[in-house]
């Protein structure tokens, strides 16, 4: 390999690094704001993301238990058919919603931060 190739494979990586850090930084979900459940559009709780609990929410079909855990959120108990929101398992990242959508139950992350990422596309 010449001098040259080894300069370009260098600026190379280091371009990908400086590219990548940053977007590391955004994904943390320390500190993250509030875990928020709406039923039929309107919001019915709010807790923080980092405060540890059980809390049940009416939905369409029944009661819907949602649990914060470590950083995360899940439902944990509900009654729909196929029990997808359950099957999802937790969540921590603000960009990935739970939606019940039998239940008309919504789990969100919200906050966490100016510059946080809002959305993901994937």
């Amino acid at each position: 390999m010449k001098r040259a190739d080894k300069i370009c494979i260098l600026v190379i990586m280091i371009s990908c690094v400086l590219f990548y850090v940053p977007l590391w930084f955004a994904y943390d979900t320390q500190g993250a704001g509030d875990v928020v459940v709406r039923v039929r559009e309107a919001e019915v709780l709010r807790v923080p993301l980092q405060e540890d609990g059980t809390y049940a929410v009416d939905g369409k079909l029944g009661e819907v238990e949602v649990e914060v855990k470590d950083g995360q959120v899940r439902v944990e108990k509900e009654n729909s058919p196929y029990h997808y929101c359950s099957i999802q398992g937790y969540v921590s990242d603000p960009a990935t919603p739970i939606i019940c959508l039998p239940n008309e139950v919504v789990v969100q992350i919200e906050g966490g931060g100016e510059g946080a990422v809002d959305t993901q596309i994937q």
